[in-house]
Formats: structure tokens, C-alpha cells, sequence
């Protein structure tokens, strides 16, 4: 097992862990079979059989122990024949699928293997992507993506998780650009809402809108109401909550359920052609608004948005994360001031502090970079999640940076 010899115990047993490399070496060709119970509950990567070994890493799909037995018949005598037992402990709660929202404007599906340090992604057209991660061992709780993608000298494709949220960067195929990747920040859960009276809530939302040579960003405060089926935009030129909205200013959508379980269209009462489709995940127990896609509406933007829960409380946090230029970083908040150090793909790096201030009496968790900040900036963060977003229509329009806490 892993290379060395393994002792069964009393009842002829062997243990093994998720991730473990298992060789049986028979003493005559064989033919092999293996079940595991319950069953399909251990799966094999990396197999290597043939009549002289039997060889995988064992990968269990569960949170519970599972029994793998190997079968060895003799292919010379059919009549001899040779169980080998292992008992394979739990799989890796972290283990599973992840749906992502990248902002590059898809929605893939991420699936990471903490046993077997794998992980799988796959582009919402099917093609899928596989390689290992490892710790990142300059931040703890980080981790490095290997992909054959990443070309830069520095590797900024990491993520970070906790329970059943991941945020990190990857090289996802530019916006608009097919055959062209970047690394880009994305957001996965797998704790979507599903219920559509646990929508309710004030979200303020940021997002990008990207085309192949142009970026711009947004803010708008939205609001789900009546018990999910309901939800206001305040569509004014300044940042402005939906209580203190102009009614000129106010959209109003039906929201009704998707094809999928955890996904919510939108419909503009108003404009039957303003539709789209919004995700809701549960973070440390709040929720977050999250949308990926293409507009529907001309010029065909691929967009990115995530809405953190409106909150008077704006905690000291420290976050980690990466940014739409391929930097990984810091983005640490205290009640005045946002303080980032940052690695770019080239390997230097470098560190500013901003002050902070709000930029509007009626949306509380949002602030606005001031000095030294040459270039605007706006920010949100909830003490799990963090995203900064650069002002729209200046020399930042269409950046965002997303960190999880650290």
C-alpha cells in the first residue's frame, strides 16, 4: 500500500484510507474483479490491472467507511481463487461538486477530491478539465491549482474553502475570446437556496459586464420580497437602497423558479426583454446573490454579479482571494481602511492601504476607496466573503477582487 508491504488484521482485513494506492501482486496471472458495499461507494483512479497486478488509488465518494474486495481467479484454474479485503475510513467531508460562478460570465461545475488532491472542472459546455492541487505554502488554508493553462511564472490559480463555499481564481477561457484563457476569480457553493421564500432579503450587488476589448462594472442595491417571487432593482445613476429609491427609478420582476432546482428567473413587469436567471447561496449562514451569464439584451454582455446581504455592520475582516488581473492577495477591512498585498502572475508583488468612507447614507455595507487611491474603488464584505469592485467608466471599470476569510 503506497509502495510498502501491509499486515491484514485478525479477521483478515485491511485498512486503507481515501486517497491510499493499493498493488495486490498475484503469484500466477489472474483475473480480476472488485466490488465495494455499500455499493459504488469506492471508486478506483488511476487503475493499472493486468494479469500480473492489480494497482489503484482508492477513492471514496462518502462520509461514511465502505468495504472494497478484490478478487483474484486463476487464469490457468478458475477453481483457484483469492479475496483481498479493505476497509477504506470516510472520504473527505470538503469532497464533492461545487456549482461555479466565474467572472468570466460562466457558470461551470467544480468537483475537488481532497484524498486524491484531483479536482475536475467542467465548462458549462461539457468539456471538462482535470489535474491535482497541493497547499499553498506561503498562506494556509490556500491552494495551488495545477493546470497545463497557467503559463504566467508565478501561479495565482489557488482557491480557498470553507464549509461549502470556494472561492479562488482559475484560467478560464477569456470573455468573448474563445481559445484565449486568463486567470479569473469565481465563486462555487454547493449549498444553493432552493426554497423561494428563503430569497427574501436586501442584497447589494456588484458586477462586471465584459465584452472582448471592453469592461465596465455596476452596483445596484436589489431586494427579494413576497416570499421570493418578487424582486426590486433601484436603477439610479447613484448608489441608493431600495427604500430610498426614486419610483422612476425602481424595476420591478416576477421571480419564478428555473428548470433547475436552484436557479430563479427574473422577468421586468415592465419589459418582458430585461429577463435573466440569479443564483442563491448560503455562506456562513447568510445568503449571497450570485448570477453568471450572457445578457439576453443587445449588446450581449457575459456577466458577473454577487450581492452580499445588506448589513449596518461592517466587521474587521481578513480575507484572501484573486482579482480579474490575475493577482492572488489580501483584502483585510478594518472600520476605515482596506489594506492589500498582492503577488502577481509575472512573481513581484506589491501593497496599498486605502482609507474607506461611504459613499451612500442609504446602502450601509458598502464603502469607497479615498486617499492614496488614485483609481476608485468600492467594496463590501460581510466577514466571510469580501469583493472589491472598480468604479465604472474609469481606469478600474470591470475589475473585481473576491476573497474568502482567513
Amino acid at each position: 500500500m503506497n509502495g510498502n508491504s501491509a499486515t491484514a488484521d485478525s479477521n483478515g482485513q485491511y485498512s486503507a484510507k481515501p486517497g491510499d494506492t493499493v498493488a495486490v501482486i498475484p503469484n500466477t496471472g489472474a483475473d480480476w474483479t472488485s466490488s465495494s458495499a455499500p455499493s459504488g461507494s469506492i471508486s478506483l483512479r488511476n487503475p493499472d490491472i493486468s494479469s500480473g497486478k492489480w494497482s489503484a488509488q482508492l477513492v471514496n465518494s462518502t462520509t461514511a467507511a465502505g468495504v472494497l474486495t478484490i478478487s483474484a481467479k486463476a487464469s490457468s484454474n478458475a477453481a483457484l481463487t483469492k479475496d483481498a479485503v479493505f476497509k477504506v475510513s470516510a472520504g473527505d467531508a470538503r469532497n464533492g461538486s461545487y456549482k461555479v460562478f466565474a467572472s468570466n460570465g460562466t457558470r461551470q461545475a467544480l468537483a475537488l477530491n481532497f484524498d486524491t488532491m484531483s479536482y475536475v472542472m467542467t465548462d458549462d459546455a461539457g468539456t471538462a478539465v482535470s489535474d491535482s492541487f497541493s497547499s499553498d505554502p506561503t498562506e494556509a488554508g490556500t491552494y495551488l491549482f495545477k493546470s497545463a493553462r497557467n503559463t504566467a511564472k508565478a501561479i495565482n490559480t489557488r482557491f480557498r474553502i470553507t464549509t461549502d463555499t470556494v472561492v479562488g481564481s482559475f484560467p478560464f477561457q477569456a470573455a468573448k475570446v474563445p481559445g484565449t484563457y486568463a486567470v479569473q476569480p469565481f465563486v462555487a457553493s454547493r449549498a444553493m437556496v432552493t426554497t423561494q421564500s428563503a430569497l427574501d432579503g436586501a442584497y447589494t450587488r456588484m458586477g462586471i459586464n465584459l465584452q472582448a476589448a471592453t469592461r465596465d462594472s455596476n452596483i445596484r442595491q436589489v431586494q427579494v420580497a413576497n416570499g421570493g417571487t418578487m424582486l426590486y432593482l433601484c436603477d439610479e445613476i447613484g448608489i441608493t437602497s431600495i427604500a430610498a429609491c426614486p419610483p422612476v427609478s425602481l424595476l420591478t420582476y416576477n421571480v419564478t423558479a428555473g428548470v433547475a432546482p436552484d436557479a430563479w428567473n427574473i422577468v421586468n413587469v415592465a419589459d418582458p426583454q430585461d429577463s435573466g436567471t440569479f443564483y442563491m447561496a448560503s455562506v456562513a449562514g447568510k445568503n449571497v446573490y450570485l448570477a453568471a451569464g450572457t445578457n439576453l439584451k443587445a449588446p450581449n454582455d457575459s456577466i458577473f454579479r454577487i450581492g452580499l446581504s445588506e448589513s449596518a455592520v461592517w466587521p474587521v475582516s481578513k480575507a484572501s482571494g484573486g482579482d480579474t488581473a490575475g493577482n492572488w492577495g489580501t483584502l483585510d477591512f478594518t472600520a476605515t481602511t482596506y489594506t492589500t498585498l498582492q503577488a502577481r502572475s509575472d512573481a513581484t508583488g506589491f501593497g496599498f492601504t486605502a482609507n474607506l468612507s461611504s459613499p451612500s447614507s442609504s446602502v450601509l455595507n458598502l464603502r469607497v476607496f479615498t486617499s492614496p487611491s488614485s483609481a476608485n474603488y468600492f467594496a463590501s464584505q460581510d466577514g466571510t466573503l469580501s469583493a472589491v469592485l472598480g468604479a465604472r467608466a474609469g481606469p478600474a471599470a470591470g475589475y473585481i477582487q473576491i476573497g474568502l476569510m482567513r
